[in-house]
């Protein structure tokens, strides 16, 4: 208990009949000395005894760190979250003050690098020991640690509740060549190319954009991998749907060329359906180019298997047997449903996956 209050000090009665000399520099950082006052009860302890007089020399600070060193043992050995307010920038880090100084690593604060620590000071962490000196008393912390175990928690639950066919919202992410990745909420999932749009697209950029928020279906998933493969285009309208009263045989439209092969033209007949023009069912002298606009005429149309044939030119009758087998080889190219590609582990297996179309 404070007994008296100096200029720089304070008289603190230890019991036991014996008073010693607490300085105000033996104060923890948190601690005014503006603000106590005779009567005020502080833990301190022993920290010197002068040799001559017998003077004892208090301090609440080290008391303090002491008692917190103690609690910070045990936390690390319980791997317990322990709370601090960053006090100091320093080079490499901050510190914080746990009742004793710690510190945590830059690299340590967050998930992301931060950009400036001076931002830091103030805020309150949640933290996690990653490195003791016993013999200094120094620790190590990281916060980075304690968001990590809550992501991967949050996962484990997000893939205990996710089946294939749920609509999900999520976040765009990231886009690569092949797809696109969106946040479901803890767990990225991949939108291959083939699965964000009906019509044919070259990149991801065309359909959606980083930060758009996206409503996908779930199309399968792999809970130990956690690896989830997502349709964009599932949960919006179907073109066959949408344009059933223009798909029936014998119907002429205007379409636009997609592919050019000696064998076969892909064309775009209404957004988002392809068809086949087999050899024969176009002038093989002809320069057909990419983005050509054609008039045809529906062949064949198999709803079931989405396989349409057209024709831009009757040039001969080729037997329904020929065209059903050129349609088997090539029903990738016309809109037959997708292998779904699964999540990559790491960039090295991207260019393979977007390679995975059926």
């Amino acid at each position: 208990m404070i007994v008296q209050k100096d200029k720089d000090e304070f008289l603190v009665d230890v019991g036991g009949k014996s008073e010693g000399v607490l300085p105000f520099r033996e104060l923890s950082l948190a601690i005014d000395p503006k603000s106590l006052k005779v009567g005020d009860s502080l833990e301190v302890m022993i920290h010197r005894i002068d040799e001559l007089d017998g003077t004892l020399f208090l301090s609440e600070r080290r008391a303090r760190a002491l008692k917190t060193w103690e609690k910070v043992i045990e936390s690390h050995e319980r791997d317990e979250v322990i709370e601090a307010t960053v006090t100091q920038v320093v080079k490499g880090g901050v510190l914080v003050d746990l009742g004793m100084r710690g510190f945590v690593p830059a690299s340590q604060i967050r998930r992301q690098p931060v950009g400036n620590l001076e931002e830091t000071i103030g805020q309150q962490l949640r933290l996690k020991v990653i490195d003791l000196d016993h013999k200094r008393h120094r620790v190590v912390l990281s916060q980075r640690l304690v968001l990590e175990e809550e992501m991967q928690a949050k996962k484990q639950e997000l893939l205990g509740m996710l089946e294939v066919g749920q609509i999900r919202e999520g976040v765009v992410v990231r886009l690569a060549d092949f797809g696109a990745f969106v946040d479901l909420g803890g767990i990225d999932g991949l939108i291959h190319n083939s699965e964000l749009s009906y019509a044919r697209i070259k990149h991801p950029s065309e359909v959606v954009k980083i930060g758009d928020v996206v409503n996908v279906e779930i199309m399968k998933f792999d809970q130990d991998a956690k690896k989830v493969s997502l349709s964009l285009k599932h949960a919006l309208p179907d073109p066959w749907d949408q344009h059933a009263d223009k798909i029936y045989e014998t119907n002429q439209l205007t379409a636009q060329i997609v592919k050019v092969t000696p064998n076969y033209l892909l064309v775009e007949i209404v957004p988002g359906i392809l068809a086949m023009v087999p050899k024969g069912e176009f002038d093989g002298a002809a320069n057909y180019a990419q983005g050509q606009d054609v008039s045809v005429t529906l062949l064949t149309v198999n709803h079931a298997t989405r396989r349409i044939t057209a024709s831009i030119q009757h040039v001969a009758d080729i037997p329904l047997e020929e065209i059903e087998a050129i349609a088997i080889d090539e029903e990738a190219e016309i809109g037959l449903p997708v292998v779904e590609a699964a999540v990559p582990e790491a960039e090295s297996s991207e260019s393979s996956e977007s390679e995975t179309t059926a």
